[in-house]
């Protein structure tokens, strides 16, 4: 095949372009997979960007335990693994095989580090369940499992005598995919299930972040199934869904390090009329004694009855405010939630 397309550079208009060797059909795949890995990729880096604040506050302003040292390194492998891919498909390329591996080999570690935020995320709510500790750390354990085999399948090879790249073999992709979905469902309705006596506050804890990446993820394994689809189609969004999951993961983690959501998924603590959505003080006496809901506009006018959730509120401010240092944190941890955070 290559030698016969090598005996047919000469009558090509362009033979530098590596488009020209594959089939038309395949050609047009190969180019819309080039603009979603753009368009992701520049949606990563806008996203670590307009964070850039939020990440300094965490490292210098907080305390750096091992959930923060665990979202920086879920953000670099992710970023790890995003870049490189896109430049895999649009620039020269000398050993094809040897990055395609590599890749592989980010996205093994960046969807375990990200997995493992989401199992912080879920101890830290059912603390101190010695069972729900032991069944998500078996699920946690199962998404690297599940991938390992990925990096021992691929292949890439150049596209004609061109340097550019194309993968022609790939792993087991399915159950690189399902088993991602199985953990995010589980610590989805995990979470779900633990604070839903507290209604008003089930989409205020950062589940609907969490929806978000399961929805990815079972969109993902549902376009797998569609046999008729191309290979190129079938796995389109491996990309999107990657940075799409990292980046709920780590929304929700700044979240609850900025004090917007509580480490235990009971209490969000209310804020005032902040310029984005990200930025919070550290104080706790900044926050008001009730929550309220603001539009654009105009701000709703609150009942005067006290609900139990309120009442909550008021103790956990109250007992914020009598161990509060004058810095922006809390300065003994009670428990293994307020430790995660």
């Amino acid at each position: 095949m290559l030698a016969q397309l090598m005996a047919n550079t000469t009558e090509l208009p362009n033979p530098s372009t590596p488009l020209a060797f594959l089939r038309p059909a395949l050609a047009n795949e190969f180019e819309t997979e080039r603009y979603v890995y753009a368009a992701t990729l520049g949606a990563y880096v806008w996203d670590i960007g307009r964070n850039l604040g939020n990440d300094y506050e965490l490292l210098f302003k907080h305390r750096v335990r091992f959930p923060t040292i665990v979202y920086f390194l879920s953000r670099a492998f992710t970023l790890g693994y995003i870049l490189p891919s896109f430049i895999f498909i649009v620039a020269p390329v000398e050993n094809c095989n040897a990055l395609a591996v590599g890749l592989d080999i980010c996205l093994v570690l960046s969807k375990t580090i990200t997995a493992l935020l989401f199992l912080i995320r879920v101890t830290a709510v059912w603390h101190p369940s010695k069972i729900a500790y032991a069944v998500f750390s078996i699920l946690f354990l199962a998404v690297p499992s599940a991938n390992i085999t990925s990096p021992l399948g691929v292949r890439a090879a150049h596209i004609g005598p061109t340097k550019q790249c194309i993968i022609t073999a790939v792993g087991h992709i399915e159950v690189a995919a399902i088993m991602p979905l199985v953990n995010d469902t589980a610590i989805f309705l995990a979470i779900n299930y633990r604070i839903l006596a507290h209604m008003t506050a089930l989409l205020q804890s950062g589940q609907r972040f969490y929806l978000i990446s399961l929805v990815t993820h079972l969109a993902g394994v549902a376009i797998l199934e569609l046999s008729h689809l191309t290979p190129f189609y079938r796995a389109i969004l491996g990309i999107p869904g990657i940075a799409l999951t990292n980046v709920m993961a780590c929304l929700v983690f700044r979240r609850i390090k900025l004090g917007l959501i509580s480490a235990d998924g009971t209490l969000n603590l209310p804020t005032i009329n902040f310029p984005s959505d990200f930025h919070a003080t550290g104080n706790p006496r900044s926050f008001s004694l009730h929550p309220h809901r603001t539009e654009p506009t105009t701000a709703e006018s609150k009942s005067n009855t006290t609900s139990p959730l309120d009442l909550s509120v008021q103790r956990e401010i109250d007992r914020f405010e009598d161990g509060a240092e004058a810095s922006h944190e809390v300065s003994k941890p009670t428990d293994l939630a307020s430790f995660l955070v």
